[in-house]
């Protein structure tokens, strides 16, 4: 298994906040606002906000929260585009203080010809129980990791076959940073410690499953 092929797919960003009350005139100049930066095709007008959309993101700003969902092509760029989209709502919006910050990063590992990754997490991760699977009954389509760390925040991590694939492992990082903070600006280094931690810690895990 080639570790070095890993690849982070999607990011999802988020910032919770108490509710601000949203109107929609308000919505339409934000989108004016952040069109002017990035071509958001679409604007969706929702009951508690809005989301804005092209082919490969989308951006949603709601009374009590923001949450960009973006296709990864060079993490760098994700990153800046998301932290421009907090900065302008958070200004637009004068959130006073934000409650809770959350990434989400998926990232898939292809194997190498003839290997079936449900096999590998089964034999490799669970080979001391791994006979004991047919116990829970017959269609087994594979199993997965979830583990939880208390470090930096509160850290999801899911690895598991990509059922839709088997000859890729699919990654997840899901980190929780429920602390309170006024400016949206410190999100940007808990952004690249979770991508850190993906291409450090977790790859080197991942590598442990050969």
């Amino acid at each position: 298994m080639n570790v070095e092929l890993l690849t982070c797919q999607r990011m999802t960003a988020g910032l919770v906040y108490q509710p601000i009350p949203l109107t929609p005139p308000q919505v339409n100049r934000i989108y004016a606002d952040i069109t002017e930066r990035y071509p958001f095709q679409t604007l969706q007008h929702l009951p508690d906000g809005a989301r804005m959309a092209n082919p490969t993101s989308d951006f949603f700003i709601q009374t009590g929260r923001l949450q960009v969902n973006d296709t990864v092509e060079f993490f760098p760029n994700s990153k800046e585009r998301a932290m421009e989209l907090f900065q302008i709502a958070q200004r637009s919006l004068r959130v006073p203080q934000f409650n809770i910050f959350g990434i989400k990063l998926a990232a898939s590992l292809p194997l190498e010809e003839g290997y079936n990754a449900a096999t590998l997490i089964e034999k490799s991760a669970l080979g001391s129980i791994h006979n004991n699977l047919e116990l829970l009954g017959p269609g087994r389509q594979g199993v997965g990791l979830r583990i939880v760390l208390h470090q930096d925040g509160v850290l999801e991590l899911k690895i598991e076959p990509l059922f839709s694939d088997l000859t890729k492992i699919y990654v997840e990082l899901d980190i929780q940073h429920p602390t309170a903070f006024k400016n949206v600006d410190i999100v940007e280094s808990w952004m690249d410690s979770a991508y850190d931690y993906l291409f450090r810690e977790v790859k080197g895990f991942l590598e442990t499953l050969a």
